[in-house]
């Protein structure tokens, strides 16, 4: 004689396989979006560092004995997105701004005085060089561009004068 609960066993079969049908798209898509934040975390990441790295540069006021000018800025800003892995169309997208926030007026790096404040902002806008940063073609966290700020203080040595006339 068949026993009761085998039965109800064998009816229960099916159901495994039909829960897992509805409830796998749901998993999927909350993978995804978690993989689009963490993709969205690590290049936010990198986009510090490098403007970081391009305030460093900026601060020091000369660069391998040269004066620093705001395109050596922009430029090492730009090779450390290259180096960090950052598709090309991002790297060439961005726009990468020097913006002089003392009451000193210069233009170059290189002309600041000791603890002028400065900023370096890196964009990457909406359109292709953001889109060459995600995984999928939808907007998952709700943004289309990105946009980082490093404020930093200039570290030029001050400028001093000294006359070659003796005082007597």
């Amino acid at each position: 004689m068949p026993r009761c609960d085998a039965h109800r066993t064998y009816r229960r079969l099916g159901a495994a396989a039909v829960e897992a049908a509805v409830v796998l798209p749901f998993v999927l898509c909350f993978l995804l979006g978690l993989w689009e934040v963490g993709r969205l975390v690590w290049v936010t990441t990198i986009l510090t560092s490098a403007a970081r790295e391009g305030a460093r540069v900026a601060a020091g006021g000369t660069y391998a004995t040269n004066p620093v000018t705001v395109a050596m800025v922009q430029q090492e800003v730009k090779d450390y997105l290259t180096a960090a892995g950052l598709p090309s169309a991002a790297v060439s997208g961005s726009t990468v701004t020097l913006t002089n926030l003392s009451s000193n007026s210069w233009t170059d790096p290189t002309d600041a005085c000791p603890l002028d404040h400065f900023r370096v902002t890196i964009t990457i806008p909406s359109g292709a060089a953001y889109n060459s940063l995600q995984f999928t073609t939808a907007t998952i966290t709700g943004t289309n561009s990105l946009t980082v700020s490093m404020d930093w203080l200039s570290a030029n040595d001050s400028r001093v004068t000294v006359s070659a006339q003796l005082p007597y």
